[in-house]
């Protein structure tokens, strides 16, 4: 008796435990087993953006140097020694201006017996030409003494066109930005270093190299824009003359910007920053950089179709912008593609969009 009074209360605490616990569990996990069959035989949920087309304006900033618009190294054109320099670097110099002139004794010497070769030679003539008795003079020997005559004003035009180059002009209207002259230095033509260096410094010219994947779209006319950082300037400008064939050593054409520098508040040498806008003929898609998947057989997208059907489209890369690739190939820009695509996705499978379930859970709610 004593015994039935305490079995039947555990086994009633035993069947409150299985009804209570158990049982329970067990509908919950065959609840949560048949809702993930259902799940699995569902179509699949993913995130699907639309794609857009990159600007056609494409932007493009690339290194320059700044030069000047001219630059002259001056050597002298005669041998002597220098008689006394004019100007010194930094000199604002007009064409034609006296920078330097140049001693040569033995020039001078030279004109003088040039002179005096002139002057007899044109005695002799003279005399000739002075006898009136036909025949006394042969017309041979007229000719001849003409000819010296001749020949004795050119070599005095020679000597004295050299006298002329002992004087160092100034091509053109400039700057002098650098000077090696020094009073009694023996010179010779274009040998050594070169006394003056002028620049013209009213208008730059700034050089840049364009990489080969860009070349086709910098043309004569085309405006820039040129930026020295550390001055803080921004300088109109535009494209003046290109070398027409690219660089085999770097792939790159040259090209050449004037900017005006009529103050001439900008020096010459400088580093800066050349930006360009570029009109594309065909603007590239830009595609998010999650919804690029790279395969062995090449990069692709997953674009999903108006019926929901995913299709997988090979794709030609661009430029990289971090966030964004350019796709060059493949897309048309009005496609939707998915996001952080799965390995499970396969070609033509339907899918379901992740925003739609969730309004279909809000409306539920």
């Amino acid at each position: 008796m004593k015994f039935l009074k305490i079995l039947i209360p555990l086994l009633l605490l035993i069947a409150l435990f299985v009804f209570a616990g158990v049982l329970p569990r067990m509908r919950n996990a065959s609840q949560l087993k048949a809702e993930a069959s259902a799940e699995k035989s569902r179509d699949p949920i993913v995130n699907a953006v639309p794609l857009k087309q990159a600007s056609d304006t494409t932007g493009l900033t690339l290194p320059g140097q700044i030069q000047p618009y001219r630059q002259t190294p001056l050597y002298a054109r005669t041998q002597g020694f220098l008689r006394r320099w004019y100007v010194d670097i930094g000199a604002q110099v007009k064409q034609g201006q006296l920078l330097a002139t140049i001693d040569a004794p033995e020039l001078d010497q030279d004109i003088a017996r040039a002179k005096a070769d002139q002057q007899l030679a044109q005695t002799n003539l003279d005399r000739l030409e002075s006898v009136n008795l036909p025949g006394a003079v042969a017309t041979q020997d007229i000719d001849t003494r003409r000819s010296g005559v001749s020949v004795a004003k050119a070599n005095l035009g020679r000597l004295q066109a050299l006298k002329d180059l002992q004087q160092v002009r100034a091509p053109f209207s400039g700057v002098i930005t650098s000077r090696t002259a020094e009073n009694g230095t023996l010179v010779s033509p274009g040998s050594g270093q070169p006394l003056f260096t002028i620049s013209e410094l009213g208008t730059l010219r700034v050089f840049v190299d364009v990489p080969q994947t860009y070349y086709r779209y910098v043309k004569v006319g085309m405006p820039a824009t040129v930026v020295v950082p550390e001055l803080k300037k921004t300088l109109p400008g535009k494209v003046v003359r290109t070398s027409g064939t690219l660089r085999s050593e770097s792939r790159t054409l040259l090209a050449e910007i004037a900017i005006p520098n009529t103050k001439q508040e900008l020096p010459s040498g400088l580093y800066s920053q050349v930006k360009f806008d570029m009109i594309s003929a065909n603007a590239p898609v830009l595609i998010p950089a999650n919804a690029l998947q790279i395969t062995p057989q090449g990069p692709r997208v997953v674009v999903v179709g108006p019926d929901q059907h995913i299709k997988f489209v090979p794709i030609t890369l661009g430029r990289d912008y971090g966030t964004t690739i350019e796709a060059a190939s493949g897309l048309t820009g009005q496609e939707q593609v998915v996001t952080n695509p799965n390995d499970r996705l396969r070609d033509g499978q339907k899918v379901r969009f992740r925003k739609e379930i969730a309004a279909k859970t809000i409306v539920q709610r």
